[in-house]
């Protein structure tokens, strides 16, 4: 199983033409499946760089978006345009616009539980939490991944708003964690992450200085080309 990082705030790989955006995505291969987890805001980019990177569109055999926010999901209808063959894996908490839309250019699945949508491969289902709004917190809805790889699970957030706690705990149910990507939020239990080998926090991690500090020899520095095999 091999993850690559083509959408983030930062550019890690040295290779001309890779451009940063504001958004989060990463293609994870595994021996059955190829997939797209969050799309980036910018079509163009999240496209170009997946060129640069030497990934094609029409390659990719499922998306999963965490989370409705237009940084995660704002991709999307370029990569259907190039890919109708898509099946796209989207919370059920979407809109009723959204939905529709997505529906019409792919073949769509709600996630509302946890399961496996491939071998290997599971989504937390939506896990609840909040986002400030002034002085009242809204609720949200978001789903992460959890892989299985052969040094053990490893999991990928979008931007962990329902809390990395929650999605820790979800996944602990499945086994021994590895590794943790993504976006970490405002997280700052950083004892949750004592016995986590590989942690990435990129995009939307607000405490990434703090975290890369206190857990120097496990972290890495996230951002597009970041690449990591787990080889079987």
């Amino acid at each position: 199983m091999k993850i690559t990082i083509i959408y983030d705030n930062k550019i890690v790989k040295d290779i001309k033409g890779l451009k940063a955006g504001w958004g989060f995505s990463c293609f994870i291969q595994t021996k059955e499946k190829n997939i797209l987890f969050d799309t980036g805001w910018d079509g163009d980019i999240l496209i170009s760089n997946m060129e640069l990177l030497g990934i094609n569109p029409k390659d990719i055999d499922l998306v999963v978006i965490s989370h409705s926010h237009w940084d995660h999901c704002g991709g999307l209808a370029r990569l259907l345009n190039l890919n109708p063959n898509l099946k796209t894996y989207i919370p059920q908490s979407f809109s009723k616009h959204q939905k529709e839309e997505i529906k019409k250019r792919s073949d769509t699945y709600e996630i509302s539980k946890p399961s496996e949508i491939c071998p290997g491969v599971y989504t937390t289902g939506e896990i609840e939490g909040s986002l400030p709004a002034g002085k009242i917190k809204t609720s949200i809805k978001e789903q992460s991944l959890i892989l299985s790889t052969a040094k053990g699970l490893v999991v990928i957030t979008g931007c962990a708003h329902s809390g990395i706690n929650k999605i820790l705990n979800l996944a602990n149910k499945l086994g021994k964690i590895y590794g943790l990507m993504g976006g970490f939020h405002d997280f700052k239990e950083y004892s949750l992450l004592k016995n986590i080998n590989l942690i990435v926090p990129t995009h939307c991690t607000a405490n990434k200085k703090k975290i890369m500090s206190l857990f120097p020899k496990n972290c890495r520095e996230g951002g597009v080309g970041f690449q990591v095999d787990f080889q079987d």
